[in-house]
């Protein structure tokens, strides 16, 4: 039989499989649910204010609440009216996480706060990024404020990478950053409390301007976990991925509407938990065109039903495997150079 050449990079399709490809870990583990959650982020500056928003938006289309807690006492008067059985809550708070933990137990019966799930954002690699100073003092002191955290709810996620902030750190590709720092943080956090806790974890990316990027983005996000799982508890553990567009700047321009629902779709197809409701601008319209976008994309595009929409996509296959290669490269470099934390330090140049 004679030998056939195929050009560069190209490629013939793998037969003999199973069209789900079982044997690729971005197609194993737990994945989303079929409903993607609709997340408002909402400055929680105003607590009244704050929480009549964030109840117009759940009865407007938003699932799911993302707050910018700026004292711990305002949580009594954020959370009032909303049912913490019903809406996932994500709280992001810069201070004690005690201090939370006592406003939470102040919370009414009413409210379930027995069923509070969502996010307690305590991620100690986003805190030195975003103000080049450790939490606590020390990182040994941010890690035990996130063991101090496990008595928290089991519902709610205290182990957080911001994946998302920290593609801002480094001058390689922004996904890339997202996945090494994000998740990076992540593990180097279940490494200090333990993998027995790694159902309590919570990843934050930011979509990039490349679709097809952005769909691997997530997937190498799920396949990177599903391996460190299997490697560390010889079992799969649930993420929460929390994907939000990347608007650098408000737009009075309607237009900006497709660049945002690709970002979005792109998210959703990559296999995101929920997605942020990201209006072009603070206008009253621009908010409910945001929330109708993630609504329509979630419940009228067909594909809510189907568990791996891009199964068998062999570009976007060995575009994910790619990701997940270079990311590995990079994790196995800041191991020889002294761990995720030291490189951090470096990168942030605390």
């Amino acid at each position: 039989m004679s030998e056939i050449h195929l050009p560069e990079g190209f490629a013939l399709p793998v037969t003999g499989k199973p069209a789900d490809y079982p044997d690729l870990p971005w197609t194993t583990g737990p994945r989303p649910f079929a409903h993607r959650h609709a997340l408002e982020a909402i400055d929680g500056a105003e607590p009244e204010d704050a929480n009549r928003r964030a109840l117009d938006a759940l009865m407007h289309g938003a699932s799911s609440l993302l707050f910018w807690v700026h004292r711990a006492e305002d949580l009594p008067v954020l959370l009032q009216g909303i049912r913490l059985d019903i809406a996932p809550v994500h709280l992001v708070y810069g201070g004690k996480v005690e201090e939370v933990a006592a406003a939470l137990r102040e919370l009414p019966n009413n409210l379930h706060p027995e069923a509070l799930h969502g996010s307690v954002n305590l991620d100690p690699a986003e805190h030195l990024v975003r103000t080049k100073a450790h939490w606590r003092g020390s990182i040994e002191a941010d890690l035990a404020q996130i063991q101090e955290a496990m008595k928290l709810p089991k519902g709610v996620r205290v182990l957080c990478g911001n994946g998302a902030e920290m593609a801002h750190i480094s001058g390689s590709t922004s996904a890339l950053d997202q996945l090494i720092f994000g998740l990076g943080s992540l593990f180097a956090q279940l490494d200090y409390v333990g993998w027995e806790h790694a159902d309590r974890a919570w990843l934050n990316l930011e979509a990039t301007d490349d679709y097809l990027q952005t769909i691997a983005l997530v997937q190498a996000a799920r396949s990177l976990w599903e391996s460190a799982t299997q490697k560390k508890l010889n079992r799969s553990a649930p993420l929460w991925i929390s994907g939000r567009p990347h608007l650098p700047a408000h737009t009075e321009d309607a237009a900006g509407l497709i660049g945002l629902g690709m970002q979005q779709q792109a998210l959703w197809l990559g296999g995101c938990d929920e997605l942020w409701i990201t209006p072009l601008n603070d206008s009253l319209q621009a908010k409910d065109w945001a929330r109708q976008q993630v609504l329509v994309l979630t419940y009228e595009n067909g594909l809510q039903g189907l568990d791996q929409p891009l199964a068998g996509s062999y570009t976007l296959d060995g575009y994910t495997a790619k990701m997940q290669a270079e990311v590995e490269s990079r994790w196995a470099q800041h191991t020889a150079e002294g761990g995720f934390w030291a490189n951090l330090k470096i990168h942030v140049g605390a």
